[in-house]
Protein backbone atom coordinates (compact mmCIF):
# COMPACT_ATOMS: atom_id res chain seq x y z
CA UNK A 1 0.00 0.00 0.00
CA UNK A 2 1.70 3.21 -1.12
CA UNK A 3 0.80 6.67 0.15
CA UNK A 4 0.43 9.80 -1.98
CA UNK A 5 -0.66 13.14 -0.54
CA UNK A 6 -2.05 11.63 2.61
CA UNK A 7 -4.22 8.94 0.99
CA UNK A 8 -3.36 5.43 0.17
CA UNK A 9 -3.95 4.17 -3.35
CA UNK A 10 -6.49 1.72 -1.94
CA UNK A 11 -8.72 4.61 -0.79
CA UNK A 12 -9.35 6.04 -4.29
CA UNK A 13 -12.50 5.00 -6.15
CA UNK A 14 -12.06 2.76 -9.19
CA UNK A 15 -10.61 4.66 -12.14
CA UNK A 16 -9.31 7.58 -10.04
CA UNK A 17 -5.87 8.18 -8.58
CA UNK A 18 -3.95 10.91 -6.82
CA UNK A 19 -3.02 12.27 -10.26
CA UNK A 20 -6.66 13.38 -10.70
CA UNK A 21 -6.39 15.52 -7.57
CA UNK A 22 -3.42 17.63 -8.62
CA UNK A 23 -3.90 21.38 -9.01
CA UNK A 24 -4.36 22.62 -12.56
CA UNK A 25 -1.79 25.14 -13.85
CA UNK A 26 -1.88 27.80 -16.56
CA UNK A 27 -5.04 28.12 -18.73
CA UNK A 28 -6.52 24.93 -17.30
CA UNK A 29 -6.63 26.59 -13.88
CA UNK A 30 -9.48 28.97 -14.91
CA UNK A 31 -12.59 28.70 -17.00
CA UNK A 32 -11.96 29.40 -20.66
CA UNK A 33 -12.41 33.06 -21.63
CA UNK A 34 -13.84 31.78 -24.91
CA UNK A 35 -17.10 30.91 -23.11
CA UNK A 36 -17.40 34.49 -21.87
CA UNK A 37 -16.73 35.88 -25.35
CA UNK A 38 -19.35 33.59 -26.92
CA UNK A 39 -21.91 34.51 -24.25
CA UNK A 40 -21.20 38.21 -24.81
CA UNK A 41 -21.64 37.86 -28.59
CA UNK A 42 -24.97 36.05 -28.15
CA UNK A 43 -26.17 38.79 -25.80
CA UNK A 44 -25.12 41.54 -28.23
CA UNK A 45 -26.89 39.75 -31.08
CA UNK A 46 -30.07 39.48 -28.99
CA UNK A 47 -29.90 43.15 -27.94
CA UNK A 48 -29.39 44.26 -31.55
CA UNK A 49 -32.93 43.23 -32.41
CA UNK A 50 -31.87 40.93 -35.23
CA UNK A 51 -33.74 38.03 -33.62
CA UNK A 52 -37.08 39.79 -33.30
CA UNK A 53 -37.96 42.58 -35.69
CA UNK A 54 -41.52 43.92 -35.71
CA UNK A 55 -43.03 45.85 -38.57
CA UNK A 56 -46.25 47.63 -39.41
CA UNK A 57 -47.59 47.38 -42.96
CA UNK A 58 -50.35 49.72 -44.12
CA UNK A 59 -52.62 49.65 -47.17
CA UNK A 60 -55.23 52.28 -47.96
CA UNK A 61 -58.12 52.36 -50.42
CA UNK A 62 -61.15 54.60 -50.77
CA UNK A 63 -63.15 52.18 -48.60
CA UNK A 64 -60.68 51.15 -45.85
CA UNK A 65 -57.27 51.64 -44.29
CA UNK A 66 -55.70 48.41 -43.06
CA UNK A 67 -52.68 48.15 -40.76
CA UNK A 68 -50.91 44.85 -39.98
CA UNK A 69 -48.49 44.81 -37.04
CA UNK A 70 -46.47 41.64 -36.32
CA UNK A 71 -42.93 40.34 -36.10
CA UNK A 72 -41.19 40.21 -39.46
CA UNK A 73 -38.45 38.04 -37.97
CA UNK A 74 -38.73 35.83 -34.90
CA UNK A 75 -37.22 32.66 -33.44
CA UNK A 76 -39.09 29.37 -33.53
CA UNK A 77 -40.79 28.30 -30.32
CA UNK A 78 -41.51 31.90 -29.30
CA UNK A 79 -44.83 33.52 -28.53
CA UNK A 80 -45.94 36.47 -30.64
CA UNK A 81 -48.76 38.91 -31.08
CA UNK A 82 -50.24 39.99 -34.41
CA UNK A 83 -52.68 42.89 -34.76
CA UNK A 84 -54.84 43.83 -37.73
CA UNK A 85 -56.52 47.21 -37.65
CA UNK A 86 -59.28 48.16 -40.09
CA UNK A 87 -60.58 51.71 -40.36
CA UNK A 88 -63.70 52.06 -42.50
CA UNK A 89 -64.04 55.16 -44.71
CA UNK A 90 -67.34 53.84 -46.08
CA UNK A 91 -69.84 51.45 -44.47
CA UNK A 92 -68.95 47.75 -44.61
CA UNK A 93 -71.94 45.42 -44.47
CA UNK A 94 -70.04 42.28 -43.40
CA UNK A 95 -66.39 42.65 -42.36
CA UNK A 96 -64.51 39.45 -43.22
CA UNK A 97 -60.79 38.93 -42.57
CA UNK A 98 -59.12 36.27 -44.72
CA UNK A 99 -55.72 34.81 -43.80
CA UNK A 100 -53.93 32.42 -46.16
CA UNK A 101 -53.47 29.11 -44.36
CA UNK A 102 -49.82 29.13 -45.50
CA UNK A 103 -49.14 32.22 -43.35
CA UNK A 104 -50.17 30.44 -40.14
CA UNK A 105 -48.80 27.00 -41.07
CA UNK A 106 -46.90 25.52 -38.08
CA UNK A 107 -48.31 28.22 -35.82
CA UNK A 108 -50.40 27.47 -32.75
CA UNK A 109 -53.09 30.14 -32.47
CA UNK A 110 -53.79 30.65 -28.77
CA UNK A 111 -56.21 33.59 -28.87
CA UNK A 112 -58.13 35.50 -31.53
CA UNK A 113 -59.96 38.56 -30.20
CA UNK A 114 -62.67 39.55 -30.75
CA UNK A 115 -64.26 36.20 -31.48
CA UNK A 116 -65.59 35.95 -35.01
CA UNK A 117 -69.30 35.36 -35.52
CA UNK A 118 -68.38 32.79 -38.17
CA UNK A 119 -65.16 30.95 -39.04
CA UNK A 120 -64.73 29.17 -42.37
CA UNK A 121 -62.04 27.84 -44.65
CA UNK A 122 -62.33 28.60 -48.36
CA UNK A 123 -59.78 28.19 -51.16
CA UNK A 124 -56.83 27.73 -48.78
CA UNK A 125 -57.83 30.76 -46.75
CA UNK A 126 -59.09 30.98 -43.18
CA UNK A 127 -61.98 33.46 -43.06
CA UNK A 128 -63.28 35.24 -39.98
CA UNK A 129 -66.60 37.11 -40.21
CA UNK A 130 -67.20 39.96 -37.76
CA UNK A 131 -70.34 41.74 -38.97
CA UNK A 132 -70.98 45.34 -40.08
CA UNK A 133 -68.56 48.22 -39.66
CA UNK A 134 -69.87 51.78 -39.97
CA UNK A 135 -68.00 54.52 -41.81
CA UNK A 136 -65.52 56.35 -39.58
CA UNK A 137 -65.17 53.46 -37.12
CA UNK A 138 -62.20 51.23 -36.43
CA UNK A 139 -61.86 47.51 -35.82
CA UNK A 140 -58.90 45.75 -34.17
CA UNK A 141 -58.26 42.01 -34.39
CA UNK A 142 -55.60 40.66 -32.02
CA UNK A 143 -54.04 37.24 -32.44
CA UNK A 144 -51.75 35.60 -29.88
CA UNK A 145 -49.76 32.69 -31.26
CA UNK A 146 -46.71 30.51 -30.81
CA UNK A 147 -44.42 29.31 -33.56
CA UNK A 148 -44.06 25.53 -33.39
CA UNK A 149 -40.46 24.47 -32.69
CA UNK A 150 -40.15 22.56 -35.99
CA UNK A 151 -40.97 25.67 -38.06
CA UNK A 152 -37.95 27.14 -39.86
CA UNK A 153 -37.17 29.77 -42.50
CA UNK A 154 -40.33 31.64 -43.50
CA UNK A 155 -44.06 31.67 -43.91
CA UNK A 156 -45.72 33.73 -46.61
CA UNK A 157 -49.32 34.50 -47.36
CA UNK A 158 -51.90 37.20 -47.90
CA UNK A 159 -54.21 38.86 -45.43
CA UNK A 160 -57.34 40.03 -47.22
CA UNK A 161 -60.10 42.30 -45.95
CA UNK A 162 -63.51 41.62 -47.48
CA UNK A 163 -66.94 43.20 -47.46
CA UNK A 164 -68.87 39.95 -47.62
CA UNK A 165 -67.33 38.21 -50.65
CA UNK A 166 -65.88 41.39 -52.21
CA UNK A 167 -62.14 41.84 -51.59
CA UNK A 168 -61.30 45.38 -50.43
CA UNK A 169 -57.57 45.07 -49.67
CA UNK A 170 -55.02 42.29 -50.04
CA UNK A 171 -51.71 42.52 -48.14
CA UNK A 172 -48.78 40.14 -48.79
CA UNK A 173 -47.16 39.16 -45.46
CA UNK A 174 -43.83 37.43 -44.80
CA UNK A 175 -42.77 36.15 -41.38
CA UNK A 176 -39.16 34.96 -41.22
CA UNK A 177 -38.44 32.29 -38.59
CA UNK A 178 -34.94 31.77 -37.23
CA UNK A 179 -33.77 28.63 -35.42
Amino acid sequence: MSTKRGKTTDEWPDGLSAEHQRTAKGWRRHASPLALVVLGLVMLWALSGLAGVEETLTEETAVVTVAWHAPARIRNGEFLEMRLGVEAHEPIEALVIGVDASLWEDFTINTLLPAATEETSEDGELRFTFGPLEAGTSFLMKVDAQINPDMLWRNEGDVTVYDGDTALVEMPIVIEVLP
